[in-house]
């Protein structure tokens, strides 16, 4: 292979390349930096590397043709190509929302703003509920949750009136009395991917309206291997009226886009 996409970000290490004419994707831990130089190493001494993400510097010491590039533009054409390919390319303009360890919000060519809720906070909050800040085990632990039993909700307010919104929303993220024995390591975590969903939909449904677009484009390793934040984000797509579009290869986004940037 002549060139190799690289996404070096704050949890994850992203990686694209062409192989026999298929595009190939891998993944490894931010921790893993080494493992990754001996992989380059193993499999493609020759080849040029286009690289991008925070932590981009850190692969210079593989002695390599190394390009570092700017990661929000890799990150918009590595989804414009994701939704030409995956046949998902809206027919009006859309915002693209990137959740990684922080999530920031595209338009067209510009990074209109960011926060810092994503998947970083459910690691980090999951490891003081959970004792392990291992993603895919929180994710796992959150699935077998019932987050009504953390969450302080509107029919637990409206109990004996009639509710003047959805019974089924929330009041109050973790707002019910933790002392309560029966709220489980489970219930916390799936209250808080609860939190994490509510907030990113709130954001991104006010920054579309800003746009005045009913489109958008979610992506970002956060997502991926989370079936429970997808379902939580998409169940609002009704109430606040817009069109949400998952990309399944949506965390290779930033590594596909640097390896197909035009020099």
């Amino acid at each position: 292979m002549e060139r190799i996409g690289i996404d070096a970000g704050g949890s994850l290490i992203k990686i694209a390349y062409e192989e026999e004419g298929r595009l190939r994707l891998k993944t490894y831990s931010a921790k893993q930096i080494d493992e990754v130089v001996q992989w380059l190493e193993m499999i493609a001494p020759e080849a040029a590397l286009h690289v991008t993400g925070g932590r981009a510097e850190a692969l210079k010491a593989s002695n390599k043709s190394i390009s570092i590039l700017k990661e929000f533009k890799c990150v918009i054409e590595g989804t414009k190509y994701l939704l030409l390919k995956e046949n998902k390319l809206p027919k009006t303009d859309y915002l693209l929302v990137n959740i990684g360890t922080g999530t920031s919000f595209f338009h067209k060519t510009d990074r209109l703003s960011g926060t810092g809720i994503g998947g970083g906070l459910f690691t980090g909050i999951g490891a003081i509920i959970a004792g392990t800040s291992d993603y895919q085990s929180l994710v796992e632990l959150a699935s077998k949750g019932d987050r009504s039993k953390s969450d302080l909700m509107v029919s637990d307010i409206y109990q004996f009136n009639n509710s003047p919104i959805e019974a089924s929303l929330t009041a109050a993220n973790f707002g019910k009395d933790q002392l309560d024995k029966s709220v489980s390591v489970e219930d916390q975590m799936a209250a808080l991917t609860q939190l994490i969903g509510e907030t990113l939909v709130l954001l991104s449904s006010l920054t579309a309206n800003s746009l005045e677009t009913k489109e958008i484009v979610m992506i970002g390793g956060s997502l991926t291997g989370n079936p429970l934040l997808k379902q939580v984000i998409a169940s609002f797509e009704s109430m606040f009226d817009y069109n949400l579009t998952f990309l399944e290869k949506g965390k290779h986004a930033g590594a596909i886009g640097a390896l197909y940037h035009d020099e």
